[in-house]
């Protein structure tokens, strides 16, 4: 019983070293994806209290996508350190989704009237045509 409780310890140990060297050489990503996240909820509260529909539990959901967000980053992390040729998973995966996190932080920063462009306001206008349908 001794000698497998303290293998199952030393397993135990052994990956999760492994994981967190992992995410420790990835922390750019890690914060990368953290700054989008908070950079977008922040000014969609800030829209929220402008326009008078502010709701807690809408607010909650960039802790759920952040948590998300990271967990989707580590297990592609983790398929990229198993799959050398797979190295590409990253940044496939994850910076269209930072993409739009950054457009929409855009669009309330645009509602917000921080940003004033014209430029802005054509590609804010064709991104929300599907919305008009």
């Amino acid at each position: 019983m001794k000698t497998k409780l303290l293998f199952m310890a030393f397993s135990v140990g052994a990956i999760g070293s492994q994981w967190i060297e992992m995410i420790i050489n990835a922390q750019h990503q890690f914060f990368a994806i953290f700054f989008v996240v908070v950079l977008d909820a922040l000014f969609g509260i800030a829209k929220a209290f402008k326009l008078g529909n502010f709701e807690t539990k809408k607010t909650f959901k960039a802790i759920y996508m952040l948590v998300g967000f990271w967990a989707l980053l580590a297990t592609v992390l983790t398929i990229e350190k198993g799959f050398p040729f797979a190295s590409f998973l990253s940044e496939a995966i994850l910076l269209p989704i930072l993409l739009f996190q950054l457009i929409s932080a855009l669009k309330n920063m645009h509602l917000l009237g921080l940003i004033e462009n014209s430029t802005l306001t054509k590609i804010l206008a064709n991104i929300d045509k599907h919305k008009e349908v």
